[in-house]
């Protein structure tokens, strides 16, 4: 895979952690009950979009160590395309949450939160870990 196609899939995941930023930010403002494990969640989010950006960065910078490890964290099955499924299906978890097509065109909301606690643990620390991993690679392509 060369190095541009390696930049796209990453700045395709820091995309999908914008769709989920801005549904936990619609969650934020209209589900009261839930803010707390929605801010959490959002700044998970965040905190991602923030390594993925200095990943994406690699491309840029001099040396073939530097390309190599983007080449690895961009294999198939590999933590990029980990992340994206783990963010898409976060993604679809929280769109589906925002009530059907016919409650939206006749102006209903039926918009809840549609994780409990424990789930948004759950994908809080499957984020954390997609960004542990990817700040591990920024790390070592430092030495």
């Amino acid at each position: 895979m060369d190095d541009l196609s390696a930049v796209a899939s990453v700045i395709a995941v820091v995309q999908i952690s914008s769709q989920v930023f801005d549904l936990c930010r619609t969650y934020y403002l209209e589900v009261k009950e839930a803010r707390k494990d929605i801010q959490r969640l959002r700044d998970e989010v965040t905190l991602l979009q923030d390594v993925l950006a200095s990943v994406a960065d690699l491309a840029d910078a001099p040396g073939p160590a530097k390309l190599s490890i983007l080449s690895l964290l961009n294999q198939p099955n590999g933590p990029v395309q980990q992340c994206r499924t783990d963010l898409l299906r976060l993604a679809a978890e929280l769109d589906s949450g925002q009530g059907n097509d016919r409650m939206r065109k006749i102006g209903l909301r039926a918009l809840k939160w549609p994780f409990s606690s424990k789930d948004t643990d759950k994908a809080i620390t499957a984020i954390g870990r997609h960004k542990a991993t990817f700040h591990l690679a920024l790390t070592a392509d430092q030495t």
